[in-house]
């Protein structure tokens, strides 16, 4: 799906689903997995970019914009 298309839809991921961050973001997280915690939507419904809150199996929280999930 483009990135077009998404907007003004319903969020990618929902709570509870298990993540990865992108390798490739340049973050210490790169490469990790997480379960979605909690999902801050795009106040005009943007999807790509809500936020999503991520538990890391060590109980660290970190938040995440859609587009830095995999």
């Amino acid at each position: 799906m483009d990135q077009a298309s998404r907007s003004n839809q319903a969020s990618r991921f929902k709570s509870g689903d298990r993540v990865k961050i992108r390798p490739d973001e340049p973050t210490p997280f790169a490469g990790l997995e997480a379960v979605v915690q909690e999902i801050e939507p795009h106040p005009r419904g943007v999807a790509m970019l809500d936020r999503y809150v991520v538990l890391f199996e060590w109980g660290e929280k970190q938040v995440f914009y859609d587009a830095q999930l995999l």
